[in-house]
């Protein structure tokens, strides 16, 4: 974390003192194509990864390569930063205004999640206690499976800033194409794994509108194979839940037609423990970012004040 701030805001010291303007443009844009490439292998490898048959996004191992995508994404860009020689303390109007915007959407993408994964755990524990009583009492009356948690809310921009509004040079241009691409992955990557911990297509759906087109054709195939999981195959649910569910209705069909069944009841507890395994993998990398984008922003942030 430390060290993608120091990124973000450290400018390169070449021998020749090279300012500004005498970056040429070619290299410009091949650092912007390092970014693209590097970006790039990290989705194709998701991407291939779950081409295998059982391989589902909407899940733990999902999730984690959704993260990693991200995080290979803010490398890479504060990489590029660092290559043209564009610290924080530099940006134009039109970057600071836009980056400050994507990390805020980003943080309430994550508190939200954080917000989906704590309803799990709460319902987790429910099926716990309910699955004690059955001991003694045989009756599903209080065995419920887990349901959909509602995030509360829509996503949206504010205040984003039209490309005429402002104007831009060469170097704020290259950082904004950079800086599209890092934020459409980032934003359907939370947006994927917000559904799959609230149980529901909605946020996905709502998510990928903040994110704008997909004229990139990678990012397009990424949208497509999350839009198809989301709303086709999974509904939103995740797969520790889809199991968790399963097997709770089985305890409960044994017990409706008068059979109590140990291995079953044993068979929910499995997948109540690979559940918490999920939610506390999902907590630790949701955190991990938040902590990453909260430092970055506050660097940003500094420098506004500092400058002001």
């Amino acid at each position: 974390m430390v060290l993608l701030v120091e990124k973000l805001g450290r400018a390169l010291k070449f021998g020749s003192r090279l300012e500004d303007h005498h970056l040429n443009s070619e290299a410009l844009w091949a650092s912007l194509s390092g970014f693209r490439s590097k970006v790039s292998g990290s989705v194709n490898q998701v991407l291939f990864k779950r081409d295998n048959p059982g391989r589902k996004f909407l899940s733990l191992t999902g999730f984690k390569e959704c993260f990693e995508m991200i995080d290979v994404g803010n490398r890479a860009f504060a990489k590029l930063v660092v290559e043209i020689d564009y610290p924080m303390s530099r940006w134009g109007g039109r970057v600071t205004d836009e980056y400050l915007n994507y990390t805020l959407i980003l943080l309430d993408l994550l508190n939200s999640i954080n917000s989906s994964v704590s309803h799990l755990s709460q319902a987790k524990m429910s099926i716990s206690h309910a699955l004690n009583l059955i001991r003694n009492s045989p009756t599903a009356k209080n065995l419920k499976k887990i349901s959909g948690s509602s995030t509360g809310k829509g996503f949206r921009f504010e205040g984003s800033v039209r490309m005429e509004e402002r104007p831009v040079f060469e170097k704020e241009l290259v950082l904004l194409q950079a800086l599209m691409v890092s934020k459409k992955i980032a934003f359907l990557a939370l947006g994927l794994v917000l559904s799959g911990c609230s149980g529901d297509a909605k946020p996905y759906m709502e998510v990928r509108k903040i994110a704008g087109g997909f004229d990139d054709p990678l990012i397009k195939v990424l949208d497509s194979r999350f839009c198809h999981e989301v709303t086709e195959i999974q509904q939103g649910t995740m797969e520790e839940v889809e199991e968790v569910n399963s097997a709770t209705e089985r305890v409960c069909a044994a017990i409706s037609a008068g059979r109590y069944s140990e291995a079953a009841v044993k068979e929910v507890k499995t997948r109540l423990e690979t559940l918490e395994n999920s939610i506390q993998g999902i907590q630790k990398q949701a955190n991990k970012l938040f902590s990453e984008v909260l430092a970055a922003r506050n660097k940003l942030l500094d420098n506004i004040r500092l400058t002001g």
